[in-house]
């Protein structure tokens, strides 16, 4: 078997447990796999399905991850995919601006030592594969969306096993392009997404560049994504910030956003969409950050009062 390893260094400070944890009790695919301090998945380079595992051997403030790659590649293959595992890990992400300004709120202060060297993880390795799992999640607990995301990749993602384990990867436009409705309604897809995704598959597949618009500003890209059925302000602004890592946005109309800005800075009065949105104007550029600070947050402390 093929292998080859190569190591890639992050701004510090970089948990990649923390990073992943809030995705490791959920064991479909995404396609991604995380357990047991592990990150797995098949990219697919050309008409090659490459499996790639990742993994911690650094530490938060000397982060450093150990990549294997079990295919034979070449130069420009490995450089794809160091540039891909970086985007996803978000390790050029510069968080030292961030707790400058989260320590002068008491609460965020908080908040931040307690998920110090916690990043966002990307998902998926394209805007196509991160439009769709952002529509799959419309309306619904992620819990189920996950459930859903996990059906759609087993069933049309490719995968390859690795001393008995599976990598998968996402469905291509091709193939969701080709997909029967009623086959995508067996990942459990209500008929109005198992549309809106087999629509934006068929528009890639003919050849509409969706990547184009990671070069647009938000205005634009906002502008382009809801062009597509089944895509609005929510779905749209959802996609750049989990794709594209655009952190000056936020998605306040989100109920998990609403109620941990709720619980945190309204003693868990639930607010409506609109006050959510003008209170989280106060955190301008790092709003992105700090709402998804206050999530993570939320989640533990509902945890603990399990």
């Amino acid at each position: 078997m093929d292998k080859d390893s190569f190591e890639l260094l992050s701004t510090p400070p970089y948990n990649f447990d923390l990073q992943w944890k809030f995705y490791s009790s959920f064991k479909e695919p995404q396609p991604e796999i995380y357990k047991e301090g592990i990150w797995r998945r098949a990219f697919k380079i050309g008409d090659k399905l490459v499996p790639v595992r990742v993994a911690s051997v650094g530490t938060v403030e000397k982060p450093k991850l150990k990549v294997d790659i079990f295919s034979k590649i070449d130069a420009k293959e490995r450089t794809y995919l160091l540039e891909k595992i970086a985007d996803i890990f978000r390790l050029r992400d510069d968080l030292r601006a961030l707790y400058d300004y989260m320590d002068k709120d008491e609460i965020l202060y908080r908040v931040k030592n307690e998920l110090y060297g916690l990043r966002p993880p990307g998902i998926g390795e394209s805007i196509f594969e991160g439009a769709i799992r952002v529509i799959i999640q419309q309306q619904i607990s992620l819990r189920i969306a996950y459930v859903m995301t996990g059906e759609l990749v087993k069933r049309f993602g490719e995968k390859i096993e690795i001393n008995g384990e599976p990598h998968y990867d996402f469905p291509s436009p091709q193939v969701l392009a080709n997909a029967n409705e009623n086959e995508l309604r067996k990942c459990k897809l209500s008929r109005q997404k198992s549309r809106y995704i087999k629509e934006l598959a068929l528009k890639v597949a003919d050849g509409y560049e969706l990547e184009k618009i990671g070069k647009m500003n938000n205005e634009e890209a906002i502008e382009e994504l809801m062009n597509f059925k089944g895509i609005g302000m929510w779905t749209a602004e959802l996609i750049l910030i989990t794709t594209l890592g655009r952190m000056d946005l936020c998605v306040p109309d989100d109920l998990g956003a609403r109620k941990a800005v709720s619980y945190f800075y309204f003693d868990g009065k639930l607010q409506s969409g609109d006050t959510t949105r003008k209170f989280t104007e106060r955190w301008s550029e790092f709003k992105g950050w700090v709402i998804y600070y206050l999530i993570c947050a939320y989640n533990m402390e509902s945890k603990k009062r399990m």
